[in-house]
């Protein structure tokens, strides 16, 4: 450290006023002054060890951006990333969560910190001198190679020196600390997280990036952007549609458009046919308005102009047939989900389907108007939903000439839309605007995730040999285990900082019950699942108490940061016949599972299955039952050849022995190197 205390504290106060606090405090200074003495004379000691202690990097307050949070001292020390938090009191259990919180932060979002050491060390005059064996317990994650977080070590000013040498002696060649300083830090923001900043009028330039594909979501929105444009210069009927892998951002352009000032004057309204996921943002956004100051009957409101149910904009426009509506641009999100005729005579006794009746919608429009589908391949998983096909039947028979926009996946069918295509190439006169920009090939869901959705295809089809090959858990961590508790305990030791974990599984599961799950789908309709995603870890009714399962209907377009997955007798592996038996079951004083024959419903169940297992923003635990050798509704065989099987796909039995947690996103950074 070629400064003086006397620069040092000088540089900090200024980059204190001009992060915008504008009171400097004199306790603040003394601890600086107290802290920077105790350091410099450690590494001072280290230098007189080890002639390399000389180049390693030293940066104070380093802040973690848009999180409003500071790591008193970073070390870079060889290859190795010490994070140093000075405490002056013995309150170690909330200064644990904080460091862990700090580690997993650089460990997740920051580039050259992510397949590095990092020690995570508490400074505390309370603190008893630690054992230097502690240096080496990298277990965080013990079985996964990628995972190099020290459990959080204890001492006090006068052993850090020696811990450090430790750490030195240990060392590869030294990481260059003014490239650590300036590398990407690219987090990932929930559905949740992103729509609250683009509310608060961030943009997705601010908040889209990911190690994956660091500018597509915003070129993407720009496409269907300059689309909408074109239909409302040119007075003409366009519709675009967005595929993409699950979580690959389709949610987030569509919210994104919604948000924009570009569309301010032409609101473009978002739309949804999953319940739960307008409950939830209408919910977030009514808590929003009132912390704002609007009254309550105000703020709900507005929420509702900003995220609507596609379906009850759908009848209320159907049952007044004259009335335009009053956008000329509207977003459908999760459009494979659209009634087919039958569901839609079912439910509205309209003899047509629900893509026919949202065209009928917008053509009332006589100048222009324009519809964004986004569309998940593979994520139909309910009697009634159409699929692309269904809009293809529409278009192909709407009365009005329609500008369609896709990628060539719509057109040409395959894995990424899970075979179908939005108009059969024989019978199909339509001409299809082809734009390879409008799929989302990478799952954006987690840094670690890229290769989630094709590991995930793999284990649906039966290929244990090429989902193993994938070495997808190399990097994103999947456990397997056989004990409910054992999961539920796990799972809540991951909710350090703003982790958010819980149950899910599917709603053809009806024997969790004997797990003490409830299934009922009754019971599941009238659920708050506002606060479920929402309330904080105290609240019985949020997911972090692991109580209650959502299943595919509830998490659909959602997420959680660890989630335990349930498995049912649904959805079992028979090894001599090397398939997946999908089941419905009947209870009746002969209780018995039996086999899905209906190919539809067989479509649905195992999409349920692909949503479940694509949910995840960190990390999964698959719950396996044990069976029961009594009861023919819950057979261990077949639970156990279920084991095996995904245990054959590269799944990691879990054997928790530490804690693992939290992280969020931010996008600049304002430290001081020296």
């Amino acid at each position: 450290m070629s400064l003086t205390d006397e620069q040092i504290l000088a540089r900090l106060s200024v980059a204190y006023a001009n992060r915008g606090f504008t009171t400097q405090f004199t306790d603040q200074t003394l601890t600086w002054e107290r802290d920077l003495h105790s350091l410099r004379s450690a590494l001072n000691q280290c230098a007189e060890v080890l002639s390399s202690a000389r180049n390693w990097g030293i940066l104070l307050e380093f802040s973690i951006p848009r999180k409003e949070m500071r790591i008193d001292v970073v070390l870079i020390v060889g290859d190795t990333i010490v994070i140093l938090e000075a405490k002056s009191g013995s309150a170690f259990l909330q200064a644990r969560r904080q460091i862990e919180e700090y580690s997993l932060l650089l460990h997740y979002f920051h580039k050259a910190s992510a397949e590095k050491k990092i020690v995570p060390i508490i400074v505390s005059p309370e603190a008893a001198p630690p054992s230097l064996d502690a240096v080496d317990q990298f277990e965080m994650f013990p079985q996964l190679a990628a995972y190099w977080i020290c459990r959080v070590i204890q001492s006090p000013w006068t052993c850090i020196a020696e811990i450090l040498t430790k750490i030195g002696c240990n060392g590869n060649s030294q990481l260059d600390p003014s490239s650590w300083d300036t590398s990407p830090y690219h987090p990932v923001p929930s559905i949740i997280d992103a729509a609250m900043a683009l509310r608060s009028g961030l943009s997705i330039r601010e908040i889209a990036h990911s190690e994956a594909s660091e500018h597509e979501i915003e070129v993407v929105q720009n496409t269907i952007q300059n689309i909408v444009d074109l239909a409302s210069s040119h007075n003409r009927h366009a519709i675009c549609f967005l595929t993409g892998v699950p979580g690959s951002g389709k949610t987030l352009v569509g919210l994104g458009l919604a948000h924009s000032d570009r569309n301010k004057a032409n609101a473009i309204h978002f739309m949804s046919g999953n319940g739960p996921l307008v409950k939830v943002l209408q919910h977030l956004f009514t808590q929003e308005s009132r912390k704002a100051g609007a009254d309550v009957a105000h703020a709900r409101t507005e929420a509702k102009t900003l995220i609507e149910n596609v379906h009850i904009f759908a009848r209320y426009h159907t049952d007044d047939n004259l009335r335009c509506p009053s956008n000329h641009a509207i977003i459908f999100d999760e459009a494979q989900r659209a009634w087919n005729r039958a569901q839609n005579k079912k439910k509205f006794n309209r003899d047509y389907s629900e893509p026919e009746m949202l065209l009928r919608i917008m053509e009332r429009h006589n100048d222009w108007a324009a519809i964004v589908a986004l569309v998940g391949g593979g994520q139909e998983i309910n009697d009634g939903e159409a699929g692309l096909e269904e809009w293809g039947r529409a278009l192909a028979t709407s009365q009005k000439e329609w500008l369609i926009y896709a990628s060539p996946e719509v057109v040409d069918g395959g894995v990424s839309t899970a075979g179908h295509r939005l108009f059969d190439p024989s019978t199909s006169g339509q001409t299809v605007q082809t734009n390879s920009t409008l799929h989302l090939r990478t799952s954006n869901r987690s840094l670690r995730a890229e290769k989630l959705a094709t590991w995930v295809n793999h284990v649906l089809d039966g290929h244990a040999e090429d989902a193993a090959s994938i070495g997808v858990t190399d990097k994103f961590p999947i456990f397997i285990s056989r004990d409910l508790n054992e999961v539920r305990s796990f799972l809540k030791q991951q909710a350090t900082g703003d982790n958010r974990c819980g149950l899910i599984g599917s709603s053809g599961a009806a024997r969790l019950r004997a797990e003490g799950l409830e299934p009922n789908s009754t019971f599941h309709a009238d659920y708050p699942w506002e606060h479920w995603y929402l309330a904080g870890r105290e609240d019985v009714r949020s997911s972090f108490q692991c109580e209650v399962f959502a299943t595919e209907f509830e998490i659909q377009g959602l997420e959680l940061d660890w989630i335990g997955v349930c498995w049912g007798g649904d959805f079992v592996w028979n090894n001599s016949q090397r398939s997946w038996h999908l089941r419905a079951f009947r209870p009746s004083s002969n209780n018995h599972w039996i086999r899905i024959k209906n190919p539809d419903k067989r479509i649905y169940r195992k999409n349920a299955y692909r949503v479940l297992l694509t949910r995840a923003r960190q990390g999964i635990v698959i719950f396996i039952p044990k069976g029961n050798r009594d009861d023919p509704t819950v057979r261990c065989e077949e639970f156990e050849s279920t084991s095996e099987f995904l245990l054959s796909c590269g799944v990691t039995p879990l054997q928790p022995r530490s804690l693992a947690g939290p992280f969020r996103y931010s996008t600049h950074r304002n430290s001081l190197p020296f």
